[in-house]
């Protein structure tokens, strides 16, 4: 039977729960107990953003009967699942403070540094290089969204762009036109033309934010050494 208790003391909320419903148990023995934000490329920082969804979860094994997490900067909701997991919104920079007990004894304490929301760029996935193998190229299949000066991980998704093929002296190749994200399918006809000394340029990059609002990118080139 679960137990789902919200208490609120004065400026603290407070939530107790079963651990043995929320932790599944490591072969390989515990797992120190930590706090990650899995919005972030870096989940392990101590950072949340503005406007947007924060996912703040415990992983780690928790030996204790109990386990009780407070947070100093408003209530905590916590969402239904394996882990005990909350999602911050926040409005104003600052700081909030989240902490973990095990009964009585505070087993962690993190103090998250509420940050304004920095311009989107793209990228190939998962690479910021701008010069890349025919094989990191292809491997990489897609481009995404990302935040050059911070951590968070974009919901938002390409929804179209064009490539240009481009030869060492500025030549045009090819063009073509790319729905979706993934480039690596509209290129498969196009492989013997990637070859060492190329530029492959993506330009009129759209993303869809949602309320038929569409943002739109500078062109970014990738050579292909």
């Amino acid at each position: 039977m679960n137990y789902l208790l919200l208490l609120m003391n004065t400026h603290k909320y407070f939530v107790w729960i079963i651990p043995f419903l929320l932790f599944v148990s490591n072969a390989d023995g515990q797992k120190k107990p930590t706090l990650l934000n899995s919005s972030l490329t870096k989940p392990e920082k101590a950072v949340v953003y503005i406007g947007v969804d924060n996912v703040i979860s415990l992983y780690g094994d928790v030996p204790g009967k109990y386990i009780r997490m407070e947070r100093s900067g408003g209530p905590l909701n916590i969402r239904p699942g394996m882990k005990l997991r909350t999602v911050l919104k926040y409005t104003e920079t600052g700081f909030d403070t989240i902490r973990v007990f095990d009964n009585d004894k505070l087993i962690i304490e993190k103090i998250y540094e509420i940050k304004r929301l920095g311009a989107f760029g793209i990228g190939v996935k998962e690479m910021r290089d701008s010069l890349l193998t025919k094989e990191e190229f292809l491997k990489a299949e897609s481009l995404e969204l990302y935040m050059p000066n911070g951590f968070y991980r974009p919901k938002q998704k390409i929804s179209s762009y064009n490539i240009t093929l481009l030869s060492s002296m500025g030549k045009v190749i090819q063009k073509i036109k790319v729905d979706g994200i993934n480039y690596s399918e509209v290129l498969k006809i196009h492989l013997d033309k990637i070859q060492p000394g190329i530029s492959i340029q993506f330009s009129d990059v759209k993303a869809n934010v949602g309320e038929n609002k569409m943002l739109n990118f500078d062109p970014i080139n990738i050579k292909i050494k």
